[in-house]
This record gives structure tokens, C-alpha cells and sequence, in this order.
């Protein structure tokens, strides 16, 4: 399994960090997470053609996460020279099905092609799962945020395993789904717990790896108010080894 960082900043614009986006490579299959504005570029410049992606998975509805995807359809539907005919199937909290046809209330036929977008709702009450294109196991936990936000596991056909954090504030769920996992990508959005409480600050993250214990921290969504190299020291205090991701970075797994 390769899961790479194709966008590992927010929405404020940033010349070198996008915002939110991944892609997960698994037996042939390339499964889009997320996917803010530019998404469909950062997956050019990691050899994946958007046009030609097997799914999408959504932590939620926010626009720095999921701002590329009526761009995203309509790309596949114009596709000049390899216009889509199969089906593009998403996962996603509860909520998304009406997200999608208010895009398609605004933007009508654009966003119609030869295919159709099964939307699989994810509960946000506990604990779902699913299988998706390469055999990898999507399963998930409410997060503490807003706009049907989730947290997600992903684990390969071996074995291997990386959760993403979406947004979120303080989360049981995520020490409970993040438990010994071998990647744990987790935002670290704010400088502290009074600035938002839907997000983490540096000693939130540092609870959440003493307590879950990852294989490897690495640390995303940072706004410009946190200062990034103080708050991965403080991590790392913990004992857990902890970077900041970039985009582009590819991590793989077995």
C-alpha cells in the first residue's frame, strides 16, 4: 500500500502546501482521499491521472478537503480523449449525498457523464467499514469537528496501517482507531485549546500519541498561528517519532 500527501496544509494559500489531499495505491487500485483546491494537479505530479481514479473517500464536507470535486467530475466527464464510462463510487460521512446534488443543482449537466457516483454514507453515531477498490479496509469513528466529519483507517491487504486524522478536536476515537498503528497523519491546527475546539494544538497531538502509541507521527494542517518546530519537539517528547508531512511525500507499506 502507498499512501501519498498531496496536500498537507489548510486553506489559507500557501505557495508550497496545498490544502487537504491523499491518495491511497493499492494492487493497481488508486483511491483519492479527500481533495482540496489544486488536488487534481498534486495527482498528476505523483503519476495519477485524476481522470482515471477507482474511488474517493471524504473526512468531511469542508471545502479545503473536498473543494476539487465537482472539478474532479467535470474532468471526467468532458475527458477529451478518455471521457470516464464506469462508475466513480464514494464514501463519506452522512450528509454527502445531499452535499453532492446541491453540486449538482449548481452546476447541472457539467457534472453528468457516462458514469454514475454511487455515495456510500458512513454513520457518524460509531464505528463502519468497508472494503474499497484494491482490497484496502476503509473503517472509521466520528471525529470532533463539523460537516459529517470522520476519522479513517485504511489497512492493506498485509496488514499495514494509516489513519488520518481529518479535523478534529480531543478524540477518543482517534487514540482508539490510531492504536498502534504504523502511520498516524494528524492535523495540528491551532496554537491552542482556545482557539477552536474543533481542531488540535501541540499538547492535544502529544496526548493523542502517548495514549494511542503510532508506529510514526506525521503532523499536517498546521495554520500559520502554530510554530511547527517547537510543537513536533514536543511531540516527539512523548517518544513516538514524529515529522512534518509535506506535499508529495510518499509513504509506503506493505
Amino acid at each position: 500500500m502507498r499512501f501519498t500527501i498531496l496536500g498537507s496544509g489548510t486553506t489559507l494559500p500557501d505557495a508550497d502546501r496545498g490544502p487537504a489531499g491523499f491518495v491511497v495505491q493499492s494492487d493497481g487500485a488508486a483511491v483519492l482521499v479527500d481533495g482540496g483546491s489544486g488536488t487534481m494537479q498534486r495527482l498528476k505530479r505523483a503519476g495519477v491521472d485524476a481522470r482515471e481514479l477507482d474511488g474517493g473517500v471524504y473526512s468531511h464536507r469542508h471545502l479545503d478537503h473536498c473543494g476539487d470535486l465537482a472539478p474532479l467530475l467535470f474532468t471526467m466527464k468532458v475527458g477529451i480523449d478518455i471521457p470516464r464510462s464506469r462508475d466513480y463510487p464514494i464514501w463519506a460521512g452522512e450528509g454527502f449525498v445531499d452535499f453532492l446534488e446541491g453540486l449538482r443543482s449548481a452546476y447541472g449537466h457539467w457534472l453528468e457523464g457516462g458514469y454514475q457516483v454511487p455515495v456510500h454514507e458512513l454513520t457518524l453515531h460509531g464505528p463502519d467499514s468497508v472494503v474499497l477498490p484494491g482490497g484496502v479496509r476503509l473503517d472509521t469513528l466520528p471525529a470532533q469537528h463539523s460537516a459529517g466529519a470522520l476519522h479513517l483507517r485504511f489497512t492493506s491487504p498485509a496488514g499495514s496501517t494509516v489513519v488520518f486524522s481529518g479535523d478534529t478536536g480531543p478524540s477518543d476515537n482517534l487514540v482508539e482507531l490510531a492504536r498502534g498503528v504504523d502511520v498516524l497523519v494528524c492535523e495540528c491546527a491551532v496554537p491552542g485549546p482556545t482557539d477552536y475546539r474543533g481542531h488540535l494544538w501541540p499538547e492535544a497531538v502529544a496526548d493523542i500519541a502517548d495514549r494511542a502509541r503510532p508506529k510514526r507521527l506525521v503532523l499536517t494542517h498546521f495554520y500559520p498561528t502554530v510554530d511547527a518546530g517547537p510543537a513536533i519537539e514536543l511531540v516527539r517528547a512523548t517518544g513516538v517519532p514524529t515529522e512534518r508531512g509535506f506535499d508529495g511525500q510518499v509513504i509506503e507499506l506493505d
